[in-house]
């Protein structure tokens, strides 16, 4: 059963909670390495703090959350993020922000995995794959839209501007958590037809498998993520608004207008070879980033890396919900979820060590190498798609 009530208002929280934090997203290396005096090191402590923090957190969460519903939760995470974001536009020095990094951690961490775990909850196994493909949308269209208005705002209003609007935002979206029914279900029956088809025998191999996955691909985002905005910066002499348009198109748009092909691919073909197509194809740009030689060169090479990437996403996601229990969906997010962020906060480390001694186009090769790894890895796996629409 789909509950059209519950997906449409994920969908809302999903665009709201994306523009609000996305109007910050690509300015916030930016405003810490020049507005509060931070070398690229610290800037990837700073990033790898708040990961590190999210990693621990999305495990405990989910596993709570299958416990006792995600509601509250949810709830209570989206109310503390609207937090952080006001404390960084008071900052004057970039230790200020450690406590409040700390605390958006903490805050992503509790409600993230419990978000994708309710998109689950709210669809029926023919549904997931494009109940995943609207949700992403919704969330691509605040990645597109708010890095926009938020260089706008940086320029002609101040690059501290955009932090406040985006605690207010978020204290818009969270209204709309406490409507939301607790969509957690006990899923026995539901568990026990996947056990006949062989479909969740040996989840915890299915776990480990995705976790790495999600390590390796961390790390190689978070490789590139902090220093891009900077690298822009520093080599095209653009302003902010540039640095917002960029961002929107190269990720937002990029990423909105394969989401429904890809999950229709990923009904129609074999997911693990879906994954592993778009993973290795993406890697080489990774790589090209680093020797455009204007920002059009650049925006087409982002925006061709990112197209391709996230046309694996409804794959990955439907596959590791159909691969384990229901009943432990809210667990298996919250790995899923760390085990990026700890891949992404190592990546962060390195970014700005490979940056600062190794050479500026360092991060960008280490980041397609990963890539390219990461693309072995959903051969590990076992195909469920077929079996979920045509059962026994």
């Amino acid at each position: 059963m789909t509950y059209g009530r519950d997906i449409l208002i994920l969908s809302i929280v999903f665009l709201g909670g994306s523009f609000a934090t996305n109007l910050i997203g690509p300015i916030l290396s930016i405003y810490i390495n020049s507005s509060l005096g931070a070398s690229m090191t610290e800037v990837g402590f700073v990033f790898s703090l708040m990961n590190g923090v999210a990693a621990v957190m999305q495990i405990l969460g989910g596993f709570l959350s299958d416990r006792y519903g995600r509601k509250w939760f949810h709830v209570l995470g989206t109310l503390l993020a609207a937090f952080p974001p006001l404390m960084y536009a008071l900052a004057s020095n970039w230790l200020d922000l450690v406590p409040w990094v700390m605390l958006s951690g903490f805050s992503l961490g509790l409600y993230l995995p419990l978000r994708w775990a309710m998109v689950a909850d709210a669809s029926s196994p023919e549904k997931m794959a494009l109940a995943y493909s609207w949700i992403n949308i919704s969330w691509l269209l605040g990645i597109t839209v708010a890095p926009f208005v938020g260089g706008v705002i940086a320029d002609y209003l101040g690059i501290r501007s955009p932090f406040f609007l985006c605690s207010v935002l978020i204290l818009c979206v969270f209204p709309l958590t406490l409507v939301m029914r607790e969509t957690k279900r006990q899923q026995v029956k539901a568990d026990m037809e996947k056990n006949k088809e062989g479909l969740v025998s040996g989840w915890l191999f299915v776990v480990v498998v995705f976790s790495l996955i999600n390590i390796v691909q961390g790390i190689g985002i978070g490789m590139t993520a902090p220093v891009i905005p900077i690298f822009i910066v520093s080599n095209f002499s653009v302003d902010y608004t540039f640095v917002g348009i960029w961002y929107a198109i190269t990720f937002g748009v990029a990423s909105i207008v394969v989401q429904i092909p890809a999950g229709k691919c990923s009904n129609r073909f074999d997911r693990r070879w879906v994954m592993f197509v778009t993973f290795l194809v993406s890697s080489p740009f990774f790589l090209l980033f680093f020797y455009s030689r204007n920002a059009l060169e650049l925006i087409v090479s982002m925006f061709v890396a990112n197209a391709i990437l996230s046309a694996s996403w409804p794959a990955f996601q439907t596959l590791m919900m159909e691969a384990t229990p229901s009943a432990k969906w809210g667990l298996v997010n919250g790995l899923s979820a760390t085990t990026f962020w700890v891949g992404q906060m190592t990546g962060n480390v390195l970014s700005g060590i490979f940056w600062d001694d190794v050479g500026h186009w360092a991060p960008f090769c280490a980041s397609a190498i990963t890539m390219g790894i990461s693309a072995i890895l959903p051969l590990l796996l076992k195909e469920t798609g077929a079996k979920v629409k045509n059962p026994k």
